[in-house]
Order: structure tokens, then sequence, then C-alpha cells
């Protein structure tokens, strides 16, 4: 169990990385190179990352749980709280390539799995498969975090079936056959809570059973001044202070429902466009 207020023991050795005692398997440091390289270092998983924050560490401390279960992770937290960054920080950490794929209500499986293109270079009216970015890495191994998933329609959640049961498959109608997960392959997903607006549905209960569910904390004032202070060592701690109380202001003065007596008065901050 984490102790508040103490450094926290970021591990990397013997081919693995974690926050004891929770560790995931370290991948060739080759793969990683093209997504921007893995880090082995203890205190950082790449740049402009810090896993010292208090609300950071129990995220990542929740995140590194949940994927010792072996079962695709969903993240659950409000629009800025870090869903996308702490995965992608892991990733760095463990030498893993992540493909991000960010759903809507348009996306389809064919734009995962792929389809018949015009074969580079050949002749008119030639045609080869090309590999869809989960399909790809579904084979190579590859991290994948499936951002905005409850945006997603019911085709899209139907064709994931076979990757998150016990089948751990991606069945491609197209061509007919069946590609089991490579062992390095892990399945993650991020969604945004229902009231945020934009489209959001409740995913069907049987689909979230697939799913280790972690949710993701808002960092706090003094994780903001902690990461802040270890990004910009330069910056005077008065300076950062007021950044971080208008910070607060802002987010707090966005979260109201109604300005004034009965509702009337001033408007709420930011409120028009919402949820964006």
């Amino acid at each position: 169990q984490l102790q508040p207020g103490s450094p926290v023991d970021v591990t990397t050795n013997d081919g693995r990385w974690g926050i004891p005692p929770f560790f995931v398997a370290r991948g060739p440091a080759d793969e990683s190179a093209a997504a921007g390289g893995c880090s082995s270092g203890s205190s950082s998983s790449g740049p402009r990352f810090n896993w010292q924050a208090p609300t950071t560490c129990r995220n990542a401390f929740r995140l590194l749980r949940a994927v010792q279960l072996g079962k695709a992770v969903l993240l659950e937290g409000s629009p800025g709280v870090g869903k996308t960054s702490l995965v992608a920080a892991a990733a760095r950490a463990a030498c893993a390539r992540l493909v991000r794929i960010n759903c809507s209500e348009h996306t389809d499986m064919i734009d995962l799995l792929g389809a018949d293109l015009p074969a580079p270079g050949g002749a008119a009216g030639q045609f080869a498969w090309c590999d869809g970015p989960l399909l790809a890495a579904v084979k190579a191994g590859h991290w994948v975090l499936l951002d905005e998933l409850n945006l997603a329609g019911q085709s899209v959640l139907e064709g994931l079936n076979g990757l998150l049961d016990h089948r751990q498959a991606l069945f491609v109608p197209e061509l007919g056959l069946s590609f089991r997960a490579h062992p390095r392959f892990r399945l993650f997903a991020a969604q945004n809570p229902l009231q945020e607006g934009g489209g959001r549905k409740g995913l069907p209960r049987s689909f979230l059973n697939r799913f280790t569910r972690v949710a993701v904390e808002l960092l706090q004032p003094q994780d903001l001044t902690a990461i802040a202070t270890a990004l910009n060592p330069e910056l005077p701690a008065g300076l950062i202070a007021k950044m971080v109380d208008l910070l607060s202001a802002m987010q707090e003065a966005s979260s109201s429902s109604s300005g004034g007596e009965g509702g009337r008065g001033v408007a709420p901050f930011a409120v028009a466009g919402g949820p964006w």
C-alpha cells in the first residue's frame, strides 16, 4: 500500500517496470523507438511526466494493479484528469508502443480492422489488404488505447467482444480469419462521464463486465504544485502557487451549475460550447 507523503518507488529492473508489488514486463527497447522511446529511469517514463505527485501515483498504482488481472482495463474520469497521458507514460516506461484510437459515433470496425486498398505500385484495379491500427497492434503485441469508448457505436462494441472474452482473438469478416492476440498485447479504454454530453451513452453492463474498471482521480492543487515544481524548477514557488490558485478558481467557476440567487445572475464560467 502506498504511504502518503513518502517518495514513490517506481522500479525498473529484471526486465519489468512498476510500483511494488505490481509490475509489467518490459518489451524490447527497439519496439517503442518509433513511438518516442522507452525510459530506463526510475522517476520518469518519458519527457515531462512526474510520477511523484500524490494523485498521479495513486492513479498509476490502480492502473498497474488492474493490469495484473489480465483483462482489458477501462479508465473512467472527467476530462483532463490524465487518463490518456497516464497510459502513454506507462507504455513508455514498459517499452511498449502505444496505439491510440479516438472513437466517435462515426467509428466503424473497418476503421479498426482494415480494408482492401489499391496496391502500392500495382496495376490499375489491383487491390491488397491493409491492416487497420487495431489489427496491426493485435498481431505485433502493441498496447492499444480506445479513447472515448462510450462514443463508439454498437457495431464497434460487438466487434470487440472476441478480443475481450476468453478467446482473446479478433475476427475479420472480410478475410474470414481470426487473429489471436500477441502475448504482449494489452487493451486499454477510456471514457468520460455521461453528464459530460457530446453524444455519450451508457455502455451495456455485460460489455463493462469484460473490463477491469479503474477510477482516475482529479488532480488536486498539491499535485499541480508538485508537477509544476518538478518540471519547472527555475520558477519561484510563489509564482507556481498563484498559477495553481488561478487554475483551481477557474475549475470551481466552470463546475458551478448556476449563478446568482434562484439560478439567475452571472452565468457560470466556460458553460457556452460545453462540454468542450
